[in-house]
């Protein structure tokens, strides 16, 4: 598949623009760094994001990868109004597996995202805090329970402390005229993509997953990456 704007950035330029967003620049900054290779603007990167996230979403962990599911909320804001976000972490991948966002944090919700997991990834062990919610939600789901231990939890604080730092580039608020999910989710699909595909991982030294499809994607951006 050739993915072109209008104005016919290369495919690879658009990607470096969102690898250079994605590692910790605001919008105008990654505009400035691509400025000496190609002009384009803060906006235009943000409409790249919302353009191409249904692309790098469908890139994703094969079921049969995946062991067990660490699960954790953490509170954002979409347009000036308190949302959730839900995450699913697969530990011995270290991949970012799935997302959910909802306005309510409570069993349904819960119920909702893990029945997304077990569609998506088969009947999995749900790690959780332990809060009700997710005892309820899985009992539902009719998937098994556990309620993991300090260390593990300090894991799974730990991936949605990285997401908060992201995040905070908008000071946990989405901008948007109208508190929808659409954009945000669009935002946290080429997040994730980029976290699975592309950001090495202190811990293994690599980025968590990889696929021989993306190669000829992932390579230019690191090449481009690598000269600045």
């Amino acid at each position: 598949m050739i993915l072109q704007t209008r104005k016919r950035t290369p495919i690879a330029l658009i990607l470096y623009a969102l690898y250079l967003y994605f590692s910790s620049l605001s919008l105008r900054r990654a505009s400035h760094v691509l400025e000496p290779i190609i002009k384009r603007s803060h906006v235009a990167i943000w409409k790249w994001i919302q353009k191409y996230s249904f692309v790098l979403d469908s890139f994703d962990v094969d079921k049969h990868d995946v062991n067990s599911i660490f699960i954790d909320e953490t509170e954002i804001n979409i347009g000036g109004k308190k949302a959730w976000l839900w995450v699913a972490y697969e530990p011995q991948l270290k991949a970012f597996l799935s997302f959910y966002i909802s306005w309510h944090q409570n069993s349904l919700d819960a119920y909702y995202f893990i029945r997304k997991l077990v569609k998506k990834y088969g009947r999995k062990t749900i790690y959780t805090d332990g809060a009700l919610w997710y005892v309820d939600a899985c009992r539902w789901a009719g998937v098994e329970h556990v309620v993991y231990e300090q260390s593990l939890k300090n894991l799974m604080e730990r991936m949605n402390e990285y997401i908060k730092d992201r995040t905070e580039a908008f000071d946990d608020l989405f901008p948007c005229k109208k508190p929808k999910f659409e954009h945000v989710k669009n935002w946290f699909k080429a997040f994730r993509f980029f976290y699975n595909y592309v950001f090495t991982n202190e811990e293994i030294g690599s980025a968590p997953l990889s696929n021989e499809q993306l190669s000829e994607w992932i390579k230019p951006i690191l090449l481009i990456a690598s000269m600045r």
